[in-house]
């Protein structure tokens, strides 16, 4: 690899990886942002919940609405963390080797664990937001659609670019110690 574009990468990655570090914090800040002025926000922001809702919900209602949303968080959040630690490698110049292949797995695998994460989360956010309606009329809902597919076809993607990497790794590797 040519120094000049070895030199841009580092650059370009050290602010990917800046960029990584504020998501893994604005990510759940924005989430409980989001719950706590659920009740002051326009109707279009309420349109992608699972359930119908009052535009008004109590605080209990709206923290287990925020505690079921930390479940595809955690799995954003790791995806995240690990996206900054690839990118810190390519920061320092190492682009083929074992760290960066594990890498380039987990993310994958955090890609698809997203896509179950919310499956998780759908039931648990709909009793959250109907728990105080009437007797039986409590709302127990589960999505799944063609972008989740889209989703897990992204994620098994990831995983085989990262296998091809491993053994790019792999020769990069014996080529080093050849003499």
């Amino acid at each position: 690899m040519e120094a000049n574009n070895l030199d841009r990468i580092q650059t370009v990655s050290g602010k990917f990886k800046v960029l990584f570090i504020a998501l893994i914090f604005i990510t759940p800040l924005a989430d409980l942002l989001f719950w706590l002025s659920f009740n002051h926000l326009p109707i279009g922001f309420t349109v992608q919940l699972p359930v119908p809702t009052p535009q008004t919900l109590p605080i209990e209602t709206r923290l287990l609405a925020f505690l079921s949303s930390l479940i595809p968080n955690a799995v954003i959040i790791y995806g995240l963390f690990n996206l900054k630690t690839l990118f810190s490698l390519y920061e320092k110049g190492i682009v083929f080797t074992q760290k960066n292949v594990q890498c380039f797995q987990r993310i994958g695998f955090s890609i698809i664990g997203f896509v179950f994460a919310c499956i998780i989360k759908t039931p648990f956010l709909s009793l959250a937001l109907t728990m105080y309606n009437p007797p039986g009329e409590h709302m127990l809902s589960l999505q799944f659609g063609s972008e989740n597919v889209s989703t897990l076809i992204m994620g098994a993607l990831v995983i085989l670019i990262s296998w091809v990497m491993n053994e790019a790794a792999k020769l990069e590797h014996e080529q080093a110690h050849t003499v």
